[in-house]
This record gives C-alpha cells, sequence and structure tokens, in this order.
C-alpha cells in the first residue's frame, strides 16, 4: 500500500510536468507563427506589363546583371521588363502528376503579371504528358518540354529544372510543383518581398491541405516539427536563421542562382530546395522564407500510404543528417505518450486526464494554427505515435543509406 501511495503522486508530477512542457512547446511555435511577417501588397497592377516575354528572351532593361562576388546581396531586385510585366519564368517540372496538373496550371495562369509556364516532363507513364500538350497547344504562355534520359548521379526533379533553365532568359525563376496552387497576387507579392529586403530567393510556405483521418493525423504534427525547427519566422524572412526554402514556391534571382553553380550544383541532393537554399547562403546570398497560407495551399499526398511513404522520405532526408534533432524530436513525441500509457497501467487516473488532456490541447492549438481541423486532436496520442514512427523510419533509411523510393526512382545517398 505504501509503495502505490509514493506512485501516484509521482507520476502526477510526472505527468504536471511534461504536460506543462508540451503546452509551452505548442505555444512557443503558434506564438512564433502569429508573429510571422507578411508579404507587402502587390505593386499596383498600372506599374506592371500585361504580355510577358517569350520562351528564351530577355528583357534587357529589367534584368539584373550577374552578381558581383564583392557584394553578392540583391542590390534592388527589380520585378519589371519595359512596359511593367514581372520579369519571372515559371519552372513546373512534372512526372505522373495527371491529377494535379490542370488544377495547376489553371492557378498558373491566373497569376498577375502573366508569367510564361514552362512544363517539363519527367519521363510520365500516366497522361500528364498528353494533358500538358494539350495545354500547350491551348495557351501560348505555356510551353512543353521533356526531360530526357536522367544521367547517372542526377535527382530526376533536379534534372528536370535543369533541363527546363537551359531555354530560359528572364531574371527571375519561379520554381513550383504540380500539387501546389497559387492565388494571384503570389508571385508579384514575392516579387515585391525580394525588392523591400533585397532577396536572392524568396520560398513560401503555404496551406498543407490533410483530408481523411490519415492525413489529419499526420501532416498537422508533420509541419509543428518543421516550425519548431525553423525557429524564428522573423528571422527566417529577414535572410537569417537556417537556411530553408520550400519547393511548392521558391522564387530565384537568376544571376545569382547561376553564379552559385546552378541547379548542376544540386544534383545529387535528396532534400533540393533546403540544399538550394543552404547553397545560396554559402556564397553569400540572401534567402527569405515567408509564411503565407493566403497565398499558397498544398495537398501533397493523398490516403495513409502515400502520406507515411512520403514523409518517411522527407523526414528521413530532412532529419536523418541530424541525429540530435531527430532524438530530441523523438523523445518530444513519445514520452508524453509512454507516460501515459504508464499511468493507465498504474491505474493512476488523474496523471492520464493531465497528459491527454495537455497532449489534447497543445494537437488542438497547433493544427487551428495551421489550419486543419482541431476535431483530429481528440486522437492524441494516436497523432504523435504516427508521426514518431514514420520519422524514426526515415531515420533508420537515411542510416542505410536509401530513403524510400520516389516515382519508381531510388533515393541512394
Amino acid at each position: 500500500m505504501g509503495g502505490k501511495g509514493c506512485g501516484v503522486p509521482i507520476l502526477t508530477m510526472t505527468a504536471l510536468l511534461l504536460g506543462a512542457a508540451l503546452i509551452g512547446l505548442g505555444l512557443g511555435i503558434e506564438t512564433r507563427r502569429r508573429r510571422a511577417p507578411a508579404l507587402p501588397p502587390a505593386p499596383d497592377a498600372g506599374h506592371r506589363k500585361m504580355d510577358a516575354p517569350p520562351l528564351g528572351q530577355v528583357g534587357a532593361a529589367g534584368q539584373v546583371e550577374p552578381a558581383n562576388p564583392e557584394a553578392p546581396a540583391n542590390p534592388e531586385a527589380p520585378a519589371n521588363i519595359p512596359g511593367g510585366a514581372v520579369d519571372a519564368f515559371v519552372l513546373l517540372p512534372v512526372r505522373d502528376e495527371e491529377r494535379n496538373l490542370p488544377d495547376c496550371l489553371e492557378a498558373l495562369l491566373a497569376l498577375e503579371g502573366r508569367p510564361p509556364i514552362l512544363i517539363i516532363d519527367d519521363a510520365s507513364s500516366d497522361a500528364t504528358a498528353a494533358l500538358a500538350a494539350a495545354a500547350a497547344a491551348r495557351e501560348p504562355r505555356v510551353t512543353l518540354v521533356t526531360a530526357g534520359p536522367l544521367p547517372a548521379g542526377w535527382r530526376g526533379k533536379v534534372h528536370a529544372l535543369w533541363v527546363g533553365n537551359r531555354d530560359v532568359g528572364s531574371s527571375w525563376l519561379l520554381l513550383t510543383d504540380a500539387d501546389a496552387r497559387l492565388r494571384p497576387a503570389a508571385l508579384v507579392r514575392a516579387l515585391a518581398a525580394a525588392s523591400r529586403w533585397r532577396l536572392d530567393a524568396v520560398s513560401l510556405a503555404g496551406l498543407q491541405e490533410a483530408c481523411g483521418l490519415a492525413e489529419n493525423l499526420l501532416v498537422p504534427g508533420v509541419f509543428a516539427l518543421l516550425d519548431a525547427l525553423l525557429g524564428d519566422w522573423e528571422e527566417a524572412a529577414a535572410a537569417g536563421g537556417p537556411p530553408v526554402a520550400n519547393g511548392q514556391f521558391l522564387l530565384l534571382r537568376r544571376a545569382a542562382w547561376e553564379s552559385c553553380g546552378g541547379f548542376e550544383a544540386v544534383r545529387h541532393e535528396a532534400i533540393d530546395d533546403v540544399a538550394m537554399a543552404a547553397l545560396l547562403r554559402r556564397h553569400g546570398y540572401r534567402t527569405g522564407f515567408f509564411r503565407a497560407p493566403d497565398l499558397l495551399s498544398v495537398r501533397m499526398y493523398r490516403g495513409i500510404r502515400e502520406a507515411t511513404r512520403g514523409w518517411r522520405r522527407n523526414l528521413g532526408g530532412l532529419l536523418g543528417p541530424r541525429p540530435a534533432a531527430a532524438l530530441a524530436a523523438l523523445a518530444v513525441l513519445a514520452a508524453p505518450a509512454l507516460a501515459l500509457a504508464a499511468a493507465l497501467a498504474a491505474g493512476s487516473f488523474v496523471a492520464a486526464a493531465l497528459l491527454w488532456g495537455a497532449g489534447a490541447a497543445t494537437s488542438a492549438l497547433l493544427r487551428t494554427g495551421s489550419g486543419n481541423r482541431p476535431a483530429y486532436a481528440l486522437l492524441y496520442p494516436l497523432d504523435a505515435l504516427l508521426l514518431a514512427g514514420v520519422l524514426a523510419a526515415g531515420a533508420r533509411d537515411r542510416r542505410r543509406g536509401q530513403l524510400l523510393s520516389w516515382k519508381g526512382r531510388e533515393m541512394r545517398l
């Protein structure tokens, strides 16, 4: 009896400490999210041309000169060419994207500034190429090229971008994915941010959509984890903090990017967007990362198989080289859940209720802040354990030297 009387208070105290830590972590992430600086408004439409330059043509007066190694930061980030159109080109690499391409193209064609769009088909096995060809025949701003055979040592997406970039002469490149849905003002507001904060690259983090049980259990937690690793959004927007980017919207000043070696310099990287930001930073350029759920939405994976495999691969590539961060994340995810199980096993229902309440409240807070459904927080700790399992599997893959395959292609490291 004496042992049980001592054990319950210890479990209750442990529950209070772990619960307070969880809530504090959630409040910290959400506070930083709310402090994230917004992109500046778009320039007045009267100052932008409505027709974009054809493929391969350069707007000379608005083109940024190649970077000066002694002063690599972007001096003024001009967004226009004579007549006022954005001097930017959209590169859209695609591989087996028949379900995403039509809606993606519709959004890209609605972008303010009317940039040209170059689709690079990377050996699709479905109807992607046919859909892209039909769009190119119908829309004069859309062009389709094929990536061709994948050379040894290259990742497929990076190779497709390299192929597409060979035929582009604009001052800015907008890289995006077929699962991204851009709002009309996204490009011109990103260009305005580049001009205001003297940035050589601007990347956006959008609203990550989740549908169904599996996606809603996993996706909000993934992005809470990524936000925690990012740290300060104000610093990230001002070209500080760790180099980070999102390939769903990555705007590059072409002269700066090519002075770093361009796509060939990151041809072997598993997480190419972050590698691009890191490469620019190493060469002294300024990269800004903004939270913009009003300008970009994405549903990356559909269903439990796609979501778990996709995030296992991505988290393995991102956190595999950072074992301390991976272990810390696993501890935060698993420790409260294990303590909850221990409290239930010991019959300490007060401690169990405290742990569940703190975990569910934190999950609901983070889901609300990311635009996802807070009701799924009632399933805590299933969400935390699912994310922990996916992260652990990805880190193990990384240690073995091979991530999960991507659309039929091996991801050897």
